[in-house]
């Protein structure tokens, strides 16, 4: 017995030696928002460590009813991956608690000495919002209502509605559409919907955390649970009543319905039922005013926000002939910057100038547009002298003191030197962007005599008259007549965006399906199924030159109908494009594999490509 013993406890050493503990942390969790007299459970959970010494934040429970708690348990799990066994452990601190007022609360971060190092865990802001007036009354209104051949949901326990940030704004001021569902009964998600489009808007969405979807709220007294469906920026393109118009969802929701058969164990045996409900997005009226005339700037683009710029010239000093001259003005600020035009820079008669080269960095959230764009220019002076580069406006709306404003770049007065030459009578000039370098020739007024062999000719044999002399006129005029006509073509092809667009269209929506394919391998399904969406509508976008505002399914559906395409593709198109919306809110309800919805969005792009060719 003694010799089992000992070799029982020789094996769990050896097999703990090769144990590896997790990482060390301490974490704390809550519900970020709850209703006053709701209850919810606080914990802080100190991961794969022990500790004699935990301190929890008792002072920050103040406005806090403490109803259960501390409770501390302890759990432990093993895991092994390609031989190496992996041991977790949890040691969990729990309260259940509930509010006693209105506001924004901050739980403080729990401190455990572990060895000899201290470890804090993050700390905590809890919402609270106000609790339900009758509490009864809300519980019954959460109970679905059943009659013998039917079960209902009702409007009070599950409704939707766009919320917008104002209601009242100028023409290209930005405001934020949050369509959103309330909801009171266990909710599984969404079967098939139909979001607001927002017709004569510039929309730009917002990517919303799941994390962050959901929520509670306060309505007419009763505290509803909240999920977003769709968080945009929206920018009017022109004044006057406006009306965001409406959706349809169809909600799916699980309910728990009673057996039929009466008495005690009627009431016992229950069964789970999923009820579909048709939730209608009402419409949002706005008021777009139009902007202010009085004041208007002559150079006004269009630009509706708040903005700052800066403004560096690269070198400072030292400039010198061939050497390229770098002027970056860079634009921060909240508002429409991407859509409005950019500042110009007007160098001297006497540079050379190159195409400016824009870098963007906006991003949308629930505050706006808000980020920055670097405008940089470069330009090359070919001869010496002094110059003067004048000063550049960017005016702008703004919407905090309602007025027009306009930045400025400095005046650069500067002194060209003429610069140094290379040995081989060649100055060269540094690169700008993915330009290649420029040589500038220089010129000798002295040639060698030549002192090779010298070719002659006939004494009577002349280049004038011959075959030879006419092929050198005609030959360069016919190559001359072809590159024209071809160049001016080219030309008119290139200043043409639409066409240049329908050219590219099937290449560009091509590279994004690749780009959602690589989502796709790394299982990123959101950005697979939002890359996806991209590359349809922007093909079709760029084919039939459809502008930005109008790039939304109905409208698209009604030009591909014009434009004669078959009925079977305007249906693939749709549903391509209603699978992908779905799929990002309810991916388990999707019976089509992203494989198969990758697939024949290739084969809507090829089926769109043969029948415009007819």
């Amino acid at each position: 017995m003694k010799k089992i013993l000992a070799i029982l406890l020789t094996l769990t050493f050896c097999i703990s030696s090769v144990f590896a503990a997790g990482d060390v942390s301490f974490v704390a969790k809550a519900d970020n928002v709850v209703a006053v007299g709701q209850k919810f459970n606080l914990t802080f959970t100190l991961n794969n460590a022990q500790s004699d010494n935990v301190q929890l934040p008792l002072e920050s429970l103040s406005d806090f009813t403490i109803l259960y708690g501390p409770q501390q348990s302890t759990s432990q799990s093993f895991q092994s991956i390609n031989g190496q066994v992996t041991r977790t452990s949890s040691t969990t601190y729990t309260y259940v608690l509930t509010p006693n007022k209105e506001g924004s609360f901050t739980i403080s971060s729990a401190k455990a000495t572990v060895g000899d190092k201290i470890i804090r865990s993050n700390a905590l802001v809890i919402k609270v919002i106000k609790g339900e007036e009758n509490v009864n009354q809300g519980a019954k209104g959460s109970q679905v209502q059943n009659s013998s051949n039917s079960t209902t949901i009702s409007d009070n326990d599950l409704f939707i509605r766009t919320e917008v940030s104002k209601t009242k704004m100028y023409e290209q001021e930005q405001f934020i559409a949050t369509t959103k569902v309330y909801y009171r009964v266990p909710l599984r998600g969404f079967d098939d919907y139909k979001l607001p489009e927002y017709k004569g808007f510039i929309s730009q969405d917002i990517e919303v955390p799941e994390a962050q979807r959901q929520s509670k709220e306060n309505v007419n007294g009763k505290v509803y649970n909240t999920y977003i469906l769709k968080q945009c920026v929206l920018i009017p393109q022109k004044s006057g009543n406006q009306e965001l118009e409406k959706g349809n969802v169809t909600a799916v929701v699980q309910v728990r319905v009673q057996g039929g058969g009466g008495g005690f164990f009627g009431d016992m045996f229950t069964s789970v039922r999923e009820l579909k409900k048709n939730l209608t997005i009402p419409s949002v009226k706005i008021n777009v005013q139009e902007l202010p005339k009085n004041g208007k700037p002559a150079d006004f683009s269009g630009a509706v926000g708040s903005f700052t710029m800066n403004t560096s010239i690269t070198p400072e000093d030292g400039y010198k002939t061939n050497d390229a001259i770098n002027i970056k003005v860079k634009i921060n600020g909240s508002g429409n910057l991407k859509y409005a035009k950019n500042p110009e820079i007007k160098f001297p008669t006497d540079f050379e100038l190159y195409d400016p080269k824009i870098t963007s960095k906006i991003k949308a959230s629930d505050a706006g547009l808000n980020g920055s764009k670097e405008i940089e220019y470069l330009a090359i002076a070919r001869y010496p002298g002094e110059y003067v580069i004048p000063s550049a406006e960017f005016s702008y709306f703004d919407t905090k003191s309602k007025s027009y404003k306009t930045l400025k770049t400095p005046e650069y007065k500067i002194n060209v030197e003429k610069g140094a030459e290379t040995a081989d009578n060649q100055t060269v000039v540094s690169s700008f962007s993915n330009k290649e370098s420029i040589k500038y020739i220089g010129t000798n007024d002295i040639r060698f005599i030549n002192t090779k062999d010298l070719n002659t000719t006939p004494k009577d044999d002349y280049l004038f008259g011959s075959m030879a002399f006419y092929l050198w006129f005609i030959i360069p005029l016919v190559l001359f007549i072809i590159a024209y006509f071809f160049l001016r073509k080219l030309a008119e092809e290139n200043s043409n965006v639409a066409l240049m667009k329908k050219k590219k269209a099937n290449k560009q929506a091509l590279k994004r399906l690749a780009t959602a394919k690589s989502f796709l391998d790394k299982e990123d399904l959101k950005s697979f199924y939002d890359e996806t969406i991209k590359a349809i509508t922007g093909f079709v976008g760029d084919k039939f030159n459809i502008p930005l505002a109008q790039q939304n399914k109905d409208a698209m559906e009604e030009i591909l109908k014009e434009k004669g395409l078959k009925e079977e593709t305007i249906n693939s198109f749709s549903k391509i494009l209603d699978t992908c919306q779905f799929a990002r809110f309810a991916p388990a309800a999707v019976k089509e594999s992203p494989k198969e919805i990758y697939e024949n969005a290739i084969a809507l792009i090829n089926s769109i490509e043969e029948e415009v060719k007819k």
